[in-house]
């Protein structure tokens, strides 16, 4: 019986994830006329945000985040660099009737961006944290987004 209770808190102990917690958010919308494809893709940044980390011998270093337009309506491809390490990640944002508008604000730590969304309110989603740790690119989500479409 000893054996079992060891057995069987090893076993949960091994199974708790340390992972913290992510926030889900639901919306429920009406199927809208969104494409789901661009017919005009920018090459320009559709939001960026850069702070300087450049020191006495390397004064163009930075932190930036730039977020570019793909053929598809709401994935995102997001470009990240800091001193001269960089980092590609994608972004898709959820469809909630809304042509999608991505936005960028400083996080609170030194270098660090949280990226998000504006939802119809046109209140800030944040959705990933971009940072610098140990002098590592870190890029986390924050919290997690479900859409469910209602046929009328």
């Amino acid at each position: 019986m000893k054996k079992l209770s060891v057995l069987f808190s090893l076993i949960t102990i091994i199974s708790c994830n340390n992972q913290e917690a992510i926030e889900k958010e639901t919306t429920i919308i009406g199927i809208d006329t969104i494409p789901e494809t661009r017919t005009a893709v920018s090459s320009r940044p559709i939001a960026d945000l850069t702070e300087n980390a450049g020191d006495a011998l390397n004064k163009d270093w930075a932190f930036t985040v730039k977020v570019y337009q793909t053929t598809k309506t709401f994935h995102f491809i997001m470009k990240v660099k800091y001193e001269e390490l960089e980092t590609v990640d994608t972004l898709k944002i959820p469809n909630i009737g809304i042509q999608p508008i991505v936005v960028l604000k400083s996080g609170k730590e030194k270098f660090s961006c949280i990226v998000g969304f504006k939802d119809k309110a046109q209140q800030f989603k944040e959705y990933k944290k971009v940072s610098v740790e140990n002098n590592q690119l870190k890029i986390k989500v924050l919290k997690h987004y479900a859409v469910y479409a209602t046929v009328k």
